[in-house]
């Protein structure tokens, strides 16, 4: 499977992590309906991390950030407080990151792009950590 999910912290947390060729189909549906889309385990969430380094290829289409990015807006209404923190480390992973970046600013999800997993797992820690007082698990 090309992108791989996991829960971290008794399910506070998820896990992406993006693996060879992505295409904007298999980007949509680890978004809007892998298991963790139930409306009780969303209300649960603190913090989602995904990395995105080991992808050698990207076929995602604006059209795909967009959609998922239109599910995140209507997903914020059920949680409206979760960091996310994905890790891009080339061009391409980057420029999609940052695109979904900016139209997720419509929500009030914290949202930090990052070029690699230390730094993006140090600022989901320490923004969890003041917000929630939870300790989360180092991501390295």
């Amino acid at each position: 499977m090309p992108i791989e999910v996991r829960y971290l912290n008794g399910g506070l947390g998820v896990f992406f992590a993006g693996h060879g060729v992505i295409t904007g189909k298999e980007y949509i549906d680890v978004v809007t309906k892998h298991p963790e889309q139930d409306e009780n385990k969303l209300k649960k969430y603190k913090y989602s991390f995904s990395d995105w380094t080991a992808v050698s290829k990207t076929e995602i289409s604006t059209r795909a950030v967009n959609l998922t990015t239109s599910f995140c807006i209507s997903a914020v209404l059920v949680n409206p407080d979760i960091f996310f923190a994905p890790v891009a480390d080339q061009h391409s992973m980057y420029g999609l990151t940052r695109m979904a970046q900016t139209l997720r600013d419509k929500t009030n999800w914290e949202y930090e792009v990052f070029r690699n997993r230390q730094d993006a797992g140090a600022w989901i820690k320490a923004r969890v950590k003041e917000k929630y007082g939870i300790d989360t698990p180092i991501f390295d």
